[in-house]
């Protein structure tokens, strides 16, 4: 089971609904249909105690409560709690991720960034799976390392993906 993060944008006014399902996907798609307004998913946490879980989350965020399991609350309030689930924590990938915006003074390149809502770290979200377990450097094949999906990468094949798709 997972707890989810699911957003919902209208008229500058983000709400997040903090909610448990088998099937994420399917359960955006059902609360899709009775919504006005374009629903997102922002992560996810894998958990044997997931309701557990969400009834704490809900007690956190209860001065933010707007209906149901529906919170006022941002996204950048939900990625700390992302980030302390490390390797069962998840992100909803940006559909640009690692997509190189520049470069810095020493010409190293700077990324989009592989979760919209919030800056992250090359090193801390994979940008195929989006787990937040970290990308492991490794010195021997100078790539990265995901534990949870095992995708080895330096990043390049995705800036030559974003060519490619601008050509």
């Amino acid at each position: 089971m997972a707890v989810y993060f699911i957003g919902e944008e209208e008229s500058g006014c983000c709400r997040i609904k903090i909610g448990v399902a088998k099937d994420i996907e399917k359960r955006r798609s059902n609360l899709q249909t009775g919504s006005p307004s374009e629903l997102r998913l922002l992560g996810w946490i894998h958990t044997e105690a997931a309701f557990e879980l969400e009834r704490r989350l809900h007690q956190q965020f209860s001065a933010a409560h707007v209906r149901g399991e529906w919170f006022a609350i941002e996204p950048a309030d939900i990625l700390p709690i992302l980030r302390r689930a490390t390797s069962e924590g998840f992100v909803a990938r940006n559909a640009n991720a690692f997509q190189i915006v520049g470069y810095d003074r020493d010409a190293v390149p700077e990324y989009l960034g592989v979760w919209e809502w919030g800056d992250l770290e090359i090193d801390e979200c994979c940008p195929f799976c989006g787990c937040l377990c970290g990308m492991a450097f490794q010195d021997a094949s100078q790539m990265y390392h995901c534990i949870r999906c095992d995708a080895l990468t330096d990043f390049s094949e995705l800036s030559h993906r974003h060519n490619e798709s601008e050509g």
